[in-house]
């Protein structure tokens, strides 16, 4: 639920849903008390605070259980790496609990991961940046002493830092192990325009909508706080690719970079998840959680409208307001105490 210079989808996915239904009931989940779309206007109606995925699937699972005692509710949509990685397997355990949830079946996901996507770019006849994974840092330096400095260096779900020296990688790759756990990429640098496409795939190999964006506000950490729509077909013919390879089920995001030597796209990862900027086509007609919700109403879905080239967002700071009561109980609620009561969200923003 997180709105700030790193956003997560939560809060997006919540006001896309909204615009669509301003009746639905929306649960939110959160692992920090200080997590902004929690007190933003549109937001969930109840949040509650769960353990983090490092946790294991046995807590996750028995705190969703308290949760959706509390607050009943029918769906559920990850939005963050880490989550879908521990439940994509759970698909019975969660319906076991009553709740609906629409996650890739584990072998695609592993398929799709930073570590294999050279294997599956290659079988997709899609280019990427040259990719060597290490273990452990050692066999990092290895890979970057062979490679040539600079290079990127990757967590198997989020970070990337580009290294300039042996000192610089040892340092990065500690603290993403320490982060996120093996393995670490080693990845070459490229220069040129970053672009990124959302879609919704059926799970049969096709697309019920997709969207493509390109930056053009890059944040130090290499988000994207400022995005025009972009159509082109190569673009639209790499997805086809992915999608017929995958039989890909649910929300992703492909991350490209349009390499300036040969204006050659390179598919850098594939996130398993609804984008932090979904809520942007939503505003535009594509409303891509609104689709998501009407698939599993079980509900004919026509293929979503494009949004028009040319349209763009610019991500701003505003101040959300709420009350310290809010905090104390999700505060409360966070691993290592017992007490998991509930914040509603009635804030004035």
């Amino acid at each position: 639920m997180h709105r700030g210079d790193n956003p997560q989808p939560g809060a997006s996915i919540a006001a896309a849903i909204r615009q669509a239904w301003p009746d639905a009931f929306i649960v939110g989940l959160v692992y920090n008390a200080f997590e902004s779309g929690v007190y933003a206007a549109g937001g969930p109606d109840v949040c509650h605070a769960m353990p983090y995925p490092t946790a294991g699937l046995g807590p996750y699972l028995t705190r969703l259980a308290e949760v959706r005692a509390a607050t009943p509710f029918d769906w559920f949509i990850p939005t963050l790496d880490a989550e879908i990685a521990m439940l994509a397997g759970a698909s019975e355990e969660l319906a076991e609990l009553g709740i609906g949830v629409r996650l890739p079946d584990p072998a695609v996901l592993a398929r799709c991961g930073k570590a294999q996507l050279p294997v599956l770019a290659e079988h997709c006849e899609v280019a990427t940046p040259a990719t060597a994974v290490a273990r452990d840092v050692g066999e990092a330096l290895e890979h970057a002493e062979a490679a040539g400095y600079p290079v990127f260096l990757k967590g198997p779900f989020y970070d990337a830092v580009l290294v300039h020296n042996p000192a610089g990688l040892a340092a990065a790759g500690a603290a993403i192990l320490a982060d996120w756990g093996p393995p670490l990429l080693v990845q070459e640098p490229l220069l040129g325009t970053e672009f990124n496409l959302m879609g919704l795939g059926d799970g049969k190999g096709g697309l019920l909508g997709s969207c493509a964006l390109r930056k053009l506000i890059v944040s130090d950490k290499g988000k994207g706080n400022g995005s025009v729509v972009v159509r082109d077909l190569r673009l639209d013919e790499i997805t086809r690719r992915v999608m017929a390879a995958t039989h890909w089920s649910g929300p992703f995001e492909l991350e490209f970079i349009r390499d300036q030597r040969d204006d050659c796209y390179r598919l850098i990862e594939i996130n398993p998840r609804f984008p932090a900027w979904v809520g942007f086509p939503a505003q535009l007609g594509a409303n891509f959680p609104a689709a998501w919700v009407e698939w599993m109403l079980q509900r004919p879905v026509r293929p979503l409208p494009q949004p028009a080239p040319g349209r763009f967002f610019l991500r701003h700071q505003i101040e959300v307001s709420g009350d310290m009561g809010q905090i104390s109980a999700l505060l409360d609620a966070l691993p290592n105490s017992t007490n998991h009561d509930l914040t509603s969200n009635s804030i004035s923003a």
